[in-house]
């Protein structure tokens, strides 16, 4: 005989008035995130109505007139076809982005991401927008088709580099030992896929940094040193070299309240 629980749990189900799990991927641990996370926000799972349904709203619309470019040389052309948003670009001299006009402090974020070809190297910015040397600058959500692999870790255009893993003792930390940066680039290895579409999520909250890859944990980083480049866009990276092409969709964030503050730089 069924409980009272076990019947009600039913009702509610049935009812479609079950709680909707992705109303706690702001305040959970990263261990309970990372669950929510492979239970919820992967390809074959992701469910948009359910995300909007706590507040994310897509960033892609039908135009591309919400979102600016900065260009190098040569130009760099994206598109926007079926919801999907494409650059590609040969014998690229520098990185060209395009990026969202609007500016984001602490947010989740969930969008997919393919290359096209492997042939070139990508990343998803945050935090991102023009430094006093006039150069585009900000938090990257690496997007690596090489062997080694980091994808989904920590890189920050223009404000010191390797963050996570630490390989260039950015912020005048200690390096990542050849051990560290082997055990990242096993574990991109099993999550990437090269020949078809990845999910990608980020949360970033204050200064403190989150990001997953088809539902593994790849940066758990806390930003202590005081560049910090706090409220920017969101930017879709083509990276300089011979050949470059991707395609990006279902870009969906969720604001969050900004109560958490940087931690004081280090002396």
């Amino acid at each position: 005989m069924k409980t009272n629980a076990t019947l009600i749990a039913l009702f509610l189900s049935i009812t479609g008035l079950q709680a909707n799990p992705l109303a706690e991927l702001h305040s959970h641990s990263t261990e309970a995130t990372t669950k929510i996370v492979n239970e919820n926000l992967l390809l074959d799972k992701v469910d948009f109505d359910k995300l909007k349904e706590v507040g994310f709203t897509p960033l892609i619309g039908n135009n591309l007139d919400d979102w600016k470019i900065h260009n190098d040389k040569p130009e760099v052309t994206f598109t926007l076809k079926d919801g999907v948003i494409s650059g590609a670009c040969e014998n690229l001299k520098g990185n060209s982005f395009l990026y969202t006009a609007k500016e984001y402090d602490s947010y989740l974020l969930y969008f997919e991401f393919r290359f096209d070809h492997l042939k070139g190297n990508s990343g998803l910015m945050y935090h991102s927008k023009y430094n006093d040397a006039k150069k585009f600058a900000g938090i990257q959500f690496e997007m690596d088709p090489t062997k080694r692999q980091w994808s989904g870790l920590l890189y920050a255009e223009n404000l010191g580099g390797w963050h996570y893993p630490n390989r260039d003792g950015a912020a005048g930390k200690d390096k990542a030992s050849k051990e560290t940066m082997r055990e990242l680039s096993k574990i991109g290895q099993e999550a990437f896929n090269p020949t078809g579409w990845n999910a990608g999520f980020i949360r970033i909250h204050g200064n403190e940094i989150q990001t997953w890859l088809n539902g593994r944990l790849r940066t758990d980083y806390t930003w202590e040193v005081a560049n910090f480049p706090g409220k920017g866009s969101i930017a879709l990276q083509i990276h300089g070299g011979k050949s470059c092409a991707v395609s990006w969709r279902n870009l969906y964030l969720l604001p969050l309240e900004s109560d958490s503050k940087p931690s004081q730089p280090n002396e």
